[in-house]
């Protein structure tokens, strides 16, 4: 290892064995003239006393994994004092067709490899900077990061500064700016997705109190509170375009999980997928679209395709007794005023979700091409309460309070809005109700839900993120 001068506040050690030396202090020169606070020992040399007083300011170890360095005892000295000082490890594997073992594999397991094999002059910054682009969010964030410390998985294709950024849209009237402008929130926990969940990744995402769950590579995982994958449900096959929704019921204590033709229920506890007979379509020209559940009921949005008319339904729980079915379009009446002053049709063009909150459900749809969310008050007719105009296709999670949510596109987007949503004013102009913008992922976001009373995951790229609301 080796030293910088004393005054950086902070710097990163390279662990290599000799043999790679070359490619290594080439690495090393890179990053050096990136002005990033790099060391190494055969540029400047440092004895163990040296090391053992400068320990507090290094901010990372990278480790240039080989045969050769899982084999030294040296190399392996320099891995366990990261480990045992809380030092984050950046682990680079820089040889083709070998995969640590024994000490190494323990250490680096539960990392995703910087991949620096088959490294030449023409991709050698391509590849490089994958790793100065960890470095760099490793720097912003220091080695306390409860992202790095805990050894969490990181990916560097997602790296950079992984806090949310609250700022007042400059469209917006100025409301509680000294508040609100410009705060930012760290990660409370932050972990790359096992490989096999991230292929064929749905962008629908659902949480109980302990559990997160999610669709990927056709199956459904489930995810505890430190955003490690506990199980998997291998039984049954659920393709991404066949998965419609998922929800939390906690009258039943399960997941039910929507797909196109049929209901299942899932128990946590076991990750077994149970088939609600009473709702098997046996009508090829309906399909379920979308399912939200109350304390005591479900409701759930079907759609005649032959028609394309969207229904309401809802059952109660836990027996799932029948109870009404509406169509969606009675329901809106002539609420909805076009651009030219003539009212539409209604006709509902696409419907994509429905969300319950304080005895009022939540409706995205789009109609005269513009996307809308309809809020209903559930009586024995439900009443339009409220509509709010989107700019473009969306989903929303409710958080707590309810009157707060979190507005998100239904495709791969770097942004997402937070709305307080205020039914007592019977204005519909969502620009006095959209009051924090949420931005600067440098990723692309897929779904957001609310875990347990308040805190905010993320599934961003192949990563899941845990925000405190």
């Amino acid at each position: 290892m080796a030293s910088v001068p004393h005054s950086l506040s902070h710097y990163i050690v390279f662990s290599y064995h000799k043999n790679h030396q070359e490619l290594v202090f080439k690495v090393y020169q890179y990053l050096k003239d990136q002005n990033l606070p790099v060391w190494i020992d055969v540029e400047d040399g440092v004895n163990k006393d040296q090391y053992n007083s400068v320990r507090e300011k290094i901010t990372g170890l990278v480790c240039f994994m080989t045969p050769m360095y899982e084999s030294s005892r040296r190399c392996q000295q320099d891995v366990e004092f990261a480990k045992n000082e809380g030092i984050p490890i950046i682990a680079c594997r820089i040889l083709p067709n070998w995969k640590p073992s024994g000490w190494l594999n323990k250490v680096t397991s539960d990392l995703l490899i910087i991949d620096l094999r088959d490294i030449n002059d023409k991709n050698f910054e391509d590849k490089v900077q994958k790793l100065q682009q960890k470095l760099n969010w490793l720097l912003d964030t220091g080695r306390n990061s409860p992202v790095m410390s805990q050894s969490s998985v990181t990916d560097p294709s997602m790296l950079g500064d992984r806090s949310i950024v609250y700022k007042e849209p400059s469209t917006l009237p100025p409301k509680n700016k000294s508040s609100i402008n410009h705060q930012k929130k760290q990660p409370v926990k932050y972990r790359m997705l096992p490989t096999t969940c991230r292929l064929y990744l749905s962008n629908v995402m659902t949480c109980s109190h302990e559990y997160i769950l999610i669709n990927a590579n056709n199956h459904l995982h489930l995810f505890d509170k430190n955003l490690r994958l506990i199980r998997s449900n291998k039984d049954v096959r659920i393709a991404e375009s066949n998965l419609q929704d998922l929800c939390w019921c906690p009258n039943l204590n399960n997941f039910i999980i929507l797909t196109r033709k049929q209901i299942y229920l899932m128990n946590p506890l076991t990750c077994k997928l149970s088939l609600v007979e009473n709702f098997k379509s046996n009508d090829r020209l309906e399909e379920y679209v979308s399912c939200c559940c109350s304390d005591e009921k479900l409701y759930l949005v079907t759609c005649q395709l032959s028609t394309k008319t969207y229904f309401f339904h809802d059952y109660n729980l836990p027996t799932f007794r029948f109870c009404r079915k509406l169509r969606i379009r009675d329901l809106i009446g002539t609420s909805l005023l076009i651009q030219n002053g003539l009212f539409n049709k209604y006709e509902i063009e696409d419907l994509i979700s429905i969300r319950y909150f304080q005895q009022k459900t939540a409706i995205i749809m789009k109609i005269a091409s513009n996307w809308y969310i309809y809020i209903f008050s559930l009586h024995e007719q439900p009443v339009l309460v409220k509509e709010y105009q989107l700019d473009g296709k969306s989903r929303i999670a409710i958080l707590n309070p309810s009157t707060q949510w979190i507005v998100f596109k239904d495709y791969l987007a770097n942004e997402f809005i937070q709305v307080n949503i205020d039914l007592k004013n019977n204005e519909t102009d969502q620009s006095v109700d959209f009051v924090k913008g949420c931005i600067d992922f440098d990723a692309h976001l897929r779904s957001v839900a609310l875990f347990g009373p308040s805190n905010l995951v993320l599934l961003i790229d192949n990563a899941l993120i845990l925000y405190k609301n």
